[in-house]
């Protein structure tokens, strides 16, 4: 059953656009933003709350290589974003800063929301312009 459920797991990424592959890393690291933050409370729980920023800074670094610097501003701001996000991430780490976690997820859970509205209105758009070929070439 795991192996089943493995397999579907790897076929929708592999076979995800690009917009929904934003949301899943985004999706990634919000959850384990959050898992970080349920163990600061306990010390012993530190390999864990470790493994768990570990994880948010993987979904960092796949966002920032899939930027594409070289298409403008935006881009370039976002990979700055993105490291100041894993600068929090280590420093989180190192000296057991929940705020610095907490700063995180509050940018992660902005630029998911905004990466979901830009990605709606781009699918919008898209259906908006095959429906008026369409149109265009049966009419």
């Amino acid at each position: 059953m795991v192996q089943g459920y493995n397999a579907y797991k790897n076929t929708t990424i592999e076979t995800a656009d690009q917009g929904k592959l934003i949301l899943i890393a985004y999706d990634v690291a919000i959850k384990h933003s959050r898992l970080a933050l349920e163990k600061f409370e306990d010390f012993k729980l530190i390999e864990e709350r470790t493994k768990h920023i570990f994880k948010v800074q993987d979904a960092i670094t796949e966002l920032m290589g899939a930027l594409r610097l070289d298409v403008g501003e935006v881009a370039t701001n976002l990979y700055r974003l993105y490291d100041y996000i894993l600068r929090c991430l280590v420093e989180a780490n190192l000296k057991a800063n929940k705020g610095k976690i907490t700063e995180v997820l509050g940018y992660l859970e902005m630029l998911r929301d905004a990466w979901s509205e830009a990605i709606l209105k781009l699918k919008s758009q898209s259906a908006s312009i095959v429906e008026n070929n369409s149109v265009a070439v049966t009419g």
